[in-house]
């Protein structure tokens, strides 16, 4: 294959990531990785996780074919990018798992996705009441996944973790409350969606509060054996 072409594949290698990036990247409240991202729901199961390691292997798979030997300059600096961006998806599933470690994690995935999409100035149309409305749909089932997902954080984490939801059920009311006059959606189907968040939520914060006070491991004993919270 000539430079030039390893060089086209690289552009090519590139739009394929960054598109599965955009797609797939992990919410977080850090501006510096805000990206512009589809829509539709996000799906944090044991299986997705692992089709997003077949799909990294891939793509590193791809880039290691590609020889920027005696490529220009700034071709070659593309070329490194792309692997440091290959190796922090790596990072985040497997060197640092917070997927499975910290609950904070699924805060980020569930709440921040709502805040971002409120980031875009009111009144909204259809298509964006209609991602707001999928986002806030969506939080009782990642944090179903969660339950699947974590195993044994350290305290700290779950107490950050409560401390981050306090009065979660009374500022989603709220939101939904302001939001509703600024959106196409009705007051019922935005007030039902946010009731189910909240609760969710408020699960989800009870079970981490209950663990922080327990041996370390207990809460999944008793989650699995229906005596948790």
């Amino acid at each position: 294959m000539s430079g030039q072409t390893q060089a086209d594949s690289l552009d090519k290698l590139a739009d394929d990531f960054w598109a599965w990036r955009a797609k797939y990247a992990p919410f977080t409240g850090d501006d510096v990785n805000r990206i512009e991202r589809p829509g539709g729901l996000r799906d944090w199961s044991r299986a997705k996780i692992d089709n997003h390691r077949r799909d990294l292997s891939e793509f590193e798979a791809r880039w290691k074919r590609l020889d920027a030997t005696g490529w220009p300059i700034p071709k070659q600096v593309d070329h490194r990018l792309i692997g440091s961006a290959l190796s922090r998806v790596h990072w985040e599933l497997d060197v640092n798992p917070r997927w499975k470690r910290d609950p904070n994690f699924y805060i980020e995935q569930t709440l921040t996705p709502v805040v971002e999409a409120l980031t875009v100035p009111a009144p909204y149309n259809e298509t964006r009441s209609r991602e707001i409305l999928t986002r806030i749909e969506n939080i009782p089932a990642i944090l179903q996944q969660s339950e699947e997902n974590l195993g044994d954080p350290p305290a700290p984490f779950a107490t950050v973790a409560v401390q981050a939801l306090d009065g979660v059920r009374d500022r989603l009311r709220k939101m939904a409350t302001s939001l509703r006059p600024e959106t196409t959606l009705n007051a019922k189907q935005l007030n039902d969606a946010a009731d189910r968040a909240a609760s969710a939520l408020s699960s989800f914060c009870a079970m981490w509060h209950c663990c922080r006070t327990r041996p370390r491991n207990s809460w999944l004993w008793g989650a699995r054996s229906g005596t948790g919270p």
